[in-house]
């Protein structure tokens, strides 16, 4: 996000900002006071940003130092026009919230670090409703456990809060095996109604995709995500190592199961990342197999993600992949 002019960023300073800064030369602290610590805008609709000022006073004797401002929010920016107030003065903080990315009540926290003994982190904050004027209901749109080469199909209705001569110009979205059409709602209400469709094409896996809504009002985009189910289902279907500690390594099993008819021979198991290896034996020959997921000892700390890749002989399912992730070495949020 490009600041505007004057403005800048102190989030993620590794330190309050208030090293080798003293109160002043006078041995008596300072007292920090803010009139309207909390700014309620109200409602406002999404995409609109929201400026407001705060105003830092010192009413004590000595000279008050505002140090890192920090905010809740790379959304929002802020920063004091004086960092050393004199007692009885005042300094600024212009903050602008960029409501683009919200939705319903919304609130952002700006912390600032101060010399004052009493209040060495003085908390400010914007809060209010953010509305659009086109929604989606439901959104995200979920499907949950389709059978492979099966339809199944979603209503999602689309409303014109702002009551406006409402049209759709335009609806796109990436997959091709995700169908959506549009037809008039009967509820009398304005707005249109879709009509989702996964259909018999889509491969049984897991899917996202986003459905993009032109209108001549405003865009709207409703996320869609579901998995698709085949003959063959790993449980779980995604492997957690948790947390490993430092130079340990770690075993996790899955299990991969054939619903159908047919039996389904194994060709090949790969992981896509070195410090995990996979092996995979049958315990019912055909439909039944049983996956061991194994992290190298001593693999550097850090991040673990990856993917076991399963080919088999089943037409229909052809790979199959179990995602698995963790941490090794410690955790610090």
């Amino acid at each position: 996000m490009q600041l505007p002019q004057g403005f800048s960023s102190d989030a993620g300073s590794g330190d309050n900002g208030l090293a080798g800064l003293t109160g002043g030369t006078s041995s008596e602290p300072p007292a920090v006071t803010v009139a309207e610590p909390l700014y309620n805008f109200g409602a406002v609709f999404q995409g609109t940003p929201v400026k407001h000022t705060f105003r830092v006073e010192n009413h004590g004797p000595g000279t008050l130092t505002l140090g890192a401002v920090q905010t809740s929010c790379g959304c929002t920016v802020a920063q004091p026009t004086k960092r050393q107030v004199q007692p009885g003065d005042y300094s600024e903080i212009a903050a602008v919230f960029d409501t683009s990315a919200d939705k319903g009540p919304a609130q952002r926290i700006i912390t600032v670090a101060t010399n004052d003994p009493k209040q060495k982190q003085l908390s400010l904050t914007m809060k209010g409703d953010v509305k659009v004027k086109v929604d989606a209901n439901p959104t995200p749109l979920i499907f949950d456990k389709v059978k492979h080469g099966t339809e199944e199909s979603r209503d999602v209705l689309v409303t014109d809060t702002v009551g406006s001569d409402f049209k759709i110009t335009s609806i796109t979205n990436s997959s091709q095996n995700l169908k959506v059409t549009q037809q008039p709602r009967t509820d009398g209400h304005p707005g249109a109604e879709l009509v989702v469709t996964v259909l018999k094409t889509m491969p049984a896996a897991a899917f996202s995709d986003v459905i993009k809504v032109a209108t001549n009002v405003a865009p709207l985009n409703i996320p869609v995500s579901g998995t698709v189910l085949g003959d063959l289902n790993v449980t779980p279907p995604q492997v957690s190592f948790g947390i490993v500690k430092h130079h340990a390594g770690a075993l996790r099993f899955a299990r991969l199961s054939n619903a159908g008819d047919r039996p389904v021979h194994v060709i090949d198991v790969a992981s896509n990342n070195q410090k995990v290896t996979a092996v995979i034996e049958p315990v019912t020959p055909g439909k039944e197999f049983k996956i061991t997921l194994q992290l190298a000892p001593n693999s550097p700390d850090g991040t673990l993600r990856g993917v076991v890749a399963i080919k088999t002989d089943d037409p229909a399912q052809p790979l199959v992949q179990v995602p698995f992730y963790g941490i090794v070495g410690s955790f610090n949020g």
